[in-house]
């Protein structure tokens, strides 16, 4: 099993799946296939973790997090995917109040571990929500709150009051 450091996540078209590539702080790869189904499952368990309630002042909580947790992204290179990528058919999920483990596994077993603090899972959110978008896949099940903010339109006008 390899424990996961850094991940990449991107949608691979002529697939239709979402592929994570792994690396290991030893330097050890893994690439994951993740089908739509499954993703949905994942992502159901982690906005239910990661909301902190449903009412319209959580909603707004929930989304200036969400807008801070993509403010905070830094930049680094990609993982690069491997040859042999794995097809997950089972995330075992576990969790506490500040972290979330992900298990991944296949058909020979456990493919790799990932563990985020709650920070990074809502940085990993924003990117399967736009990693989602790029898929074209439904997005009735992402809530309001994972919302992009929309830059105004160019016909608004501006006033500025001194």
């Amino acid at each position: 099993m390899t424990i996961l450091q850094r991940i990449t996540t991107e949608y691979i078209e002529t697939e239709d799946r979402v592929r994570l590539s792994g690396a290991s702080p030893a330097g050890e790869a893994v690439s994951l296939w993740i089908t739509q189904r499954l993703m949905a499952r994942l992502l159901k368990v982690i906005l239910n973790w990661t909301a902190e309630g449903e009412d319209a002042q959580q909603a707004l909580k929930n989304a200036f997090a969400q807008q801070a947790a993509r403010a905070d992204v830094r930049l680094q290179p990609p993982v690069q995917a491997q040859n042999s990528p794995v097809l997950v058919n089972t995330i075992d999920i576990s969790h506490t109040a500040e972290a979330l483990t992900l298990v991944f596994r296949g058909t020979e077993g456990v493919a790799g571990q990932l563990t985020l603090q709650r920070q990074d899972v809502r940085q990993w959110l924003n990117i399967l929500h736009d990693t989602w978008r790029r898929a074209e896949w439904p997005q009735d099940l992402w809530p309001d709150w994972m919302a992009r903010p929309q830059a105004e339109p160019a016909s608004v006008t501006q006033i500025t009051l001194h």
